[in-house]
């Protein structure tokens, strides 16, 4: 489990990865766009349950599934036609193992190397 004092000092990457939101009841997909080792921006067609810890799944390219438990921090009404989604949601990652969040954070080292 990671812990974490001050979620702002960790840098983020620009994906467009799947995630399945697991929540009791529906299963919504969307896309991440932002990701850190401690929480995501997520684009959807439906919120899921705001107060509720949410389980996702997140498929990055080339790598294994991963697994998060987290809780919604953010949401804003995107209806915009700049982005297929129609809602945009930040969460804090709540749990995530110690190999997915090292993964994340070599994810988001190649990212700032390359955007330098």
């Amino acid at each position: 489990m990671v812990l974490i004092k001050d979620r702002r000092q960790f840098a983020r990457a620009e994906v467009n990865w799947p995630v399945t939101i697991l929540s009791p009841g529906r299963h919504p997909a969307g896309e991440i766009k932002r990701i850190s080792q401690v929480g995501a921006s997520i684009c959807c067609q439906r919120l899921p349950p705001a107060g509720q810890e949410l389980g996702l799944e997140i498929q990055p390219p080339n790598y294994q599934k991963i697994l998060v438990f987290a809780k919604q921090v953010w949401a804003i009404d995107a209806d915009s036609s700049e982005i297929p989604h129609r809602f945009i949601f930040g969460v804090q990652f709540e749990y995530i193992s110690r190999d997915d969040a090292d993964f994340l954070g070599e994810v988001v080292d190649a990212y700032r190397q390359q955007n330098n």
